[in-house]
C-alpha cells in the first residue's frame, strides 16, 4: 500500500513536526503529531521536586530515580501517550524524530503497527545511544554524515543520511532596515561566551537571546544591555534575522572544529533563508549544502571570527550579495518538502512499491 498517513513524534520546540506536517501535506499525504515533551502534572510536580530533594541531600545517588517505574514518570508516561495515538490514528508510518527516549517496548509495539523510522538530530558524540537502539527501527536516519560511517562499520545496513532542512512559510525575508550590526540566538556556555565577548569589542549594537547570558554574567553590565530575553521564536525570530547586519552561529558539538566533526544545526539553514548574511563555524556537512564566501561566512577560530564580522558589518554591499545569493541557494534546494521526498523513497523502497 503507498503511504498515506505518518505520525510525528518529537518535542514541541523546535517545531519541526509542524513543519514536516505542511510538507507532507503538500504530497497528499495525512499527517499528524505526538509532542514527546508534554509531560504530567504527577511527574512535573512531585515526581520532579522528591528527586532533586533526594539527590541534594544524598539520600539518592545522582542518576538514580524513586519513581522510575511510575506510570505518570515521564518516560512511561510520553510511552502510553504515544501507543493510544497509534491505535486512534493507525499510520502507515511513524517518523520518532531522536532527542527524547522511548522504551524498547513501546518501540516494539509502534513497529508491530507501522513503518518505523528514526532521525537522529542529537549530537555526534551520542551516536552510541542509537547504535542500541537501531536494530527496532526498519529505517535510521542520521543528520551527522559520521554517524552514517560509523553504523555501517557496525554493520547496521538500515542507516542514511537525511540533514536540516528549512520551512520556507516560516523563515523568509522582510523588508526592514537594519538595526542591529549582529546578534546571536542560543544559551550560554564558556565556548560562546569568548566569542561574544570578541564580538563586543567590534560592535555593542547587538542582540542576544537565550538562557543564562544574564546568570552567568551579573557583574558584566556591557553584555547586560545587549541580552534582550532567554527565548525567541516565531516571527520575532525572523524578523531579528532581517533587522541584524549579521547573524552568528557558535556551536556546542562535534569531535573538534570544522571539518574534524559533522552534522550541523537548523540555524545553517534558517538565517540564510530569512535573507541574513550568517557568520558561522562549519563542519563536514555544512560545506556539502553551502558554499563559505558565496552563501555563508565561515570562520576558524576566533581571530578570524572577529577579522570577519568586522569585515562584513562595514562592507554593506559585500554582504548582501552574499546574504541574497545564500537565500536563493537555500529556499531553493533544502526544504522540508525534499526531506518529505526522502522519506517517502525509504518508505516505498522499504515496502517494495514503484515510484
Amino acid at each position: 500500500m503507498p503511504l498515506k498517513r505518518v505520525l510525528l513524534v518529537y518535542s514541541s520546540k523546535p517545531p519541526i513536526t509542524e513543519y514536516m506536517e505542511r510538507a507532507f501535506r503538500k504530497k497528499g499525504i495525512e499527517a499528524d503529531h505526538v509532542h514527546a515533551d508534554v509531560n504530567s502534572w504527577f511527574d512535573k510536580y512531585v515526581i520532579h521536586n522528591v528527586n532533586k530533594t533526594a539527590h541534594n541531600l544524598r539520600i539518592l545517588p545522582k542518576g538514580r530515580d524513586l519513581f522510575k517505574e511510575h506510570p505518570l514518570a515521564h518516560l512511561h508516561y510520553r510511552g502510553t501517550r504515544l501507543a493510544e495515538k497509534i491505535k486512534e490514528y493507525s499510520p502507515d508510518l511513524i517518523l520518532l524524530i531522536r532527542g527524547i527516549r522511548f522504551t524498547e517496548d513501546v518501540l516494539k509495539y509502534a513497529r508491530e503497527n507501522a513503518a518505523l523510522f528514526g532521525w537522529w538530530i542529537e549530537k555526534e558524540e551520542r551516536m552510541a545511544e542509537a547504535f542500541k537502539e537501531i536494530h527496532l527501527y526498519d529505517h535510521y536516519f542520521f543528520m551527522n554524515s559520521r554517524c552514517v560511517e560509523a553504523a555501517e562499520e557496525k554493520g547496521f545496513t538500515n542507516a542514511s543520511a537525511l540533514l536540516h532542512s528549512v520551512d520556507t512559510e516560516a523563515f523568509y525575508k522582510m523588508d526592514c532596515p537594519k538595526k542591529y550590526d549582529w546578534c546571536f540566538v542560543g544559551g550560554w556556555s564558556p565556548k560562546r561566551q569568548l566569542f561574544i565577548e570578541r564580538a563586543l569589542k567590534i560592535s555593542k549594537n547587538a542582540a542576544i537571546y537565550g538562557p543564562k547570558w544574564l546568570k552567568k554574567n551579573m557583574l558584566n553590565f556591557t553584555l547586560h544591555k545587549v541580552v534582550k530575553g532567554d527565548y525567541i521564536e516565531g516571527a520575532e525570530l525572523v524578523k531579528l534575522y532581517n533587522e541584524s547586519k549579521v547573524v552568528l552561529n557558535i556551536t556546542n558539538w562535534g569531535f573538534g572544529e570544522g571539518d574534524k566533526r559533522s552534522g550541523m544545526n537548523m540555524r545553517v539553514l534558517e538565517v540564510p533563508a530569512s535573507g541574513a548574511a550568517m557568520l558561522t563555524d562549519g563542519s563536514i556537512d555544512l560545506k556539502k549544502i553551502v558554499t563559505p564566501g558565496e552563501h555563508v561566512i565561515l570562520y576558524e577560530g576566533i581571530n578570524q571570527f572577529g577579522d570577519m564580522l568586522s569585515h562584513y558589518i562595514g562592507n554593506d554591499s559585500e554582504r548582501e550579495r552574499l546574504a541574497l545569493r545564500g537565500c536563493a541557494h537555500v529556499r531553493t534546494n533544502y526544504t522540508y518538502d525534499n526531506v518529505a521526498d526522502i522519506i517517502i523513497e525509504s518508505y516505498n523502497s522499504m515496502k517494495g512499491l514503484k515510484v
